[in-house]
């Protein structure tokens, strides 16, 4: 896997976070962030051959975004667009791991 398909994957899941966070109750958020998280998941699930930090940083979105895909799955009031409160401060510490993995990702690339 390349890396400027994980930087595309991140920018996407940043983009539908924040999106999910500033558009409460918003079935359409609701529903771009869980087809988002779907599509790129699995981007975020490849060794990469980071640096131990980076690759702990890439692991813990991936965990992220697995845990806010079972939690909009498992709760129908989600799909009505009602997304909880415990969704959103999920969404919300995605937005800003998914940033942080970013910076990372591109100071590394800028190194080589």
């Amino acid at each position: 896997m390349e890396v400027s398909e994980l930087v595309a994957a991140l920018v996407d899941i940043e983009r539908a976070a924040h999106e999910f966070i500033e558009m409460p109750d918003s079935a359409e958020a609701d529903r771009r962030l869980l087809e988002t998280l779907h599509r790129c998941n699995g981007r975020l699930n490849e060794p990469y051959g980071f640096d131990s930090d980076t690759d702990a940083v890439r692991s813990r979105v991936w965990k992220d975004c697995m845990t806010i895909l079972s939690n909009l799955e498992l709760a129908p009031q989600h799909a009505a667009g009602q997304n909880s409160e415990l969704v959103r401060t999920q969404a919300q510490k995605l937005a800003s791991l998914t940033q942080g993995l970013l910076d990372l990702v591109q100071r590394r690339t800028e190194k080589r």
